[in-house]
């Protein structure tokens, strides 16, 4: 059935007109309308009562028309109207009582937010001349509020993000990599509201992909590429705004932090392994070819003390009983590492001078005692049947056999 047919058939019904639609700004109108006469017929009573006291007058009236509704902008205005006609005061003295009772009743409230409400709720009653009076308070106010709650969100997030934080705070992390990589994975991961279902793999931070697969922060585009049906998404603007503001500063102290230990355990394990080193190499536990081993565990290796350990460790071992045995060894060594002690100028009157103790052991001058050992050590010196020389211009060589022959 046409809509058109249809009206016509329910006005014959009714006997009324249906114009398929409420006017609801016309039923505004007539409730305004509606309230005038009300208010009207209200005055006219109480008049009735008190016809020549105009304070009880008046004071009636407010007492009974203080609830009324305001449906509509100009019936507010034609009710505050009236309240300055029927009050015995003079306008001016009118609009000032009405603006200290208000203010006394603000003062009654403790809380900025409490008087905000209070405004707010009399601000659609009250006339517009009185809402230019309280109008800046209530910015005030509203301000003020606003600063406590925006202050309070960033409080609950950064205990959230504290708490998040820590969370993970058994993960490892690279220590290799340097803090701002770390950073800038976990405030991604922030940023895309991915922290909470974040892993570490290989000392990086990431997510698990919806494939199952591993996926590391600095590869991560979009959220879908963990959750395929995404009910949540990337925070909105506030939260991002957010976000910058305060994860950054918590975010470097959870990494830096965490980096610290790593670095200082390692650097524990690495203090441990050359105590290990060291001691195998005093021990004799290791042979001349295998001191490499032991020097690849120490961070800044000092070669020459640690192949004077070394030369310790064979005596400890028995494996060298005379000068012979020393010199076959120092030969041996030095041959074997002297890409790792190179040259050094001016080396037995360098060595002499810094260490005059020993350089005393020695009778004559520098170049005589280096002529006497030198000749003492090659005419005593055979390995595998051939007499082996000393290359002197090596200053280290010098300076272990010495060493050798003070004493060590």
């Amino acid at each position: 059935m046409k809509p058109e047919l249809l009206n016509q058939l329910q006005q014959i019904a009714t006997g009324s007109v249906y114009s398929g639609k409420q006017n609801y700004q016309d039923i505004s109108k007539i409730r305004e309308s509606k309230l005038k006469d009300k208010l009207k017929k209200i005055e006219s009573e109480i008049k009735e009562m008190y016809p020549k006291d105009k304070d009880k007058f008046f004071r009636t009236w407010v007492q009974a028309t203080k609830d009324f509704p305001m449906p509509t902008e100009e019936f507010k205005e034609f009710y505050w109207k009236k309240y300055l006609e029927l009050n015995p005061e003079k306008t001016e003295k009118a609009k000032k009582d009405l603006l200290n009772k208000t203010l006394m009743e603000l003062s009654s409230f403790e809380t900025t937010t409490q008087k905000e409400h209070f405004l707010r709720d009399k601000v659609s009653r009250m006339p517009n001349w009185l809402i230019n009076e309280v109008k800046d308070d209530l910015q005030n106010y509203s301000t003020k509020n606003s600063d406590t709650n925006l202050n309070k969100a960033k409080q609950v997030y950064k205990d959230n993000l504290a708490r998040r934080l820590n969370n993970l705070s058994d993960r490892e992390l690279d220590p290799d990599v340097s803090e701002e990589a770390h950073i800038d994975d976990l405030l991604k991961l922030e940023k895309m509201n991915l922290m909470d279902v974040s892993e570490a793999f290989n000392g990086r931070f990431g997510v698990v992909g919806k494939e199952g697969n591993f996926i590391p922060a600095f590869d991560l585009s979009d959220r879908t590429q963990v959750f395929p049906e995404d009910p949540f998404g990337n925070p909105n603007t506030d939260e991002q705004l957010m976000i910058d503001d305060l994860a950054p500063d918590f975010i470097r102290g959870f990494v830096k932090n965490s980096l610290t230990n790593q670095r200082e355990k390692i650097n524990l394990d690495n203090k441990a392994s050359e105590g290990v080193a060291s001691m195998m190499l005093e021990s004799g536990s290791l042979t001349p070819d295998k001191w490499n081993e032991a020097f690849s565990m120490f961070s800044n290796p000092d070669y020459t003390q640690l192949m004077k350990k070394g030369l310790r460790g064979e005596l400890e071992a028995g494996r060298i009983t005379n000068s012979e045995d020393m010199v076959k060894n120092i030969y041996m060594v030095l041959s074997q590492y002297k890409d790792l002690l190179g040259d050094t100028q001016n080396g037995p009157n360098a060595w002499a001078t810094n260490n005059p103790r020993t350089a005393k052991s020695f009778t004559g001058s520098t170049s005589s005692r280096t002529n006497r050992t030198s000749t003492y050590f090659t005419r005593r010196w055979s390995i595998n049947g051939s007499t082996k020389s000393m290359d002197w211009s090596n200053w280290l060589w010098f300076k272990l056999v010495c060493s050798w022959c003070s004493g060590f």
